[in-house]
């Protein structure tokens, strides 16, 4: 096991992210049990609420590209505030990496 030099920040949606979401595909199965995406960040922090507007506007644009696969336009966010609106968010500075595989990263 390796420590990583980063910590996280999980992304979890919200009925009004949900609602957005099948308003798009009207097949997709998601709820607020829904699995969410971890995002490395920086490994120290001292506001939770700074960091999550920090990257606000890049979380908000990847969670809808998940959702329309580039196929329709995506909403813009009316407050960086508000995103809190859209999803749950969890904070940690602990990420430790469990396999001996190198990390792969991927242009998105």
């Amino acid at each position: 096991m390796k420590l990583i030099n980063r910590g996280f920040l999980m992304v979890k949606p919200k009925q009004l992210f949900i609602d957005w979401a099948i308003s798009v595909d009207p097949e997709l199965m998601m709820d607020e049990d829904s699995e969410g995406s971890v995002y490395l960040i920086e490994e120290e922090f001292w506001d939770d609420d700074l960091l999550v507007e920090k990257y606000a506007k890049k979380i908000w644009t990847q969670e809808c590209h998940a959702i329309t696969e580039g196929q329709t336009e995506i909403p813009s966010l009316p407050n960086l505030e508000n995103i809190h609106e859209f999803f749950h968010f969890e904070l940690g500075c602990t990420v430790i990496d469990m396999l001996k595989d190198p990390i792969s990263k991927e242009d998105i």
